[in-house]
């Protein structure tokens, strides 16, 4: 994965599935590895869930719980660096954000 994202800089990630199916310490390890590299501005949360509710709200922990993460690191994972990715406007992202 870390030489990929080297590699090719127009690539993101999502932790869809990893950050709740994996033990919390192993999805940790993996995220750390990952944004000490380098790439944390190029993570996204996701789920990849349509049949579990409770994944949801344990994906989100996982990102909340992980210590390693400064407050604007978690605001990238979860919005901003999807919102870079997409390239939503400026107009897009304040309504996104209730302006």
């Amino acid at each position: 994965m870390l030489a990929l994202l080297y590699a090719h800089p127009q690539v993101y990630i999502e932790v869809g599935v990893i950050n709740w199916i994996l033990p919390r310490a192993e999805f940790h390890r993996y995220l750390r590895r990952i944004v000490e590299a380098g790439f944390g501005n190029r993570v996204m949360f996701g789920t990849d869930q349509a049949v579990w509710p409770d994944s949801i709200r344990l994906s989100i922990e996982a990102i909340e719980s992980a210590d390693f993460l400064s407050e604007q690191q978690k605001r990238d994972i979860f919005y901003n660096n999807a919102a870079r990715f997409l390239r939503l406007s400026d107009d897009e992202i304040a309504r996104h954000h209730g302006k």
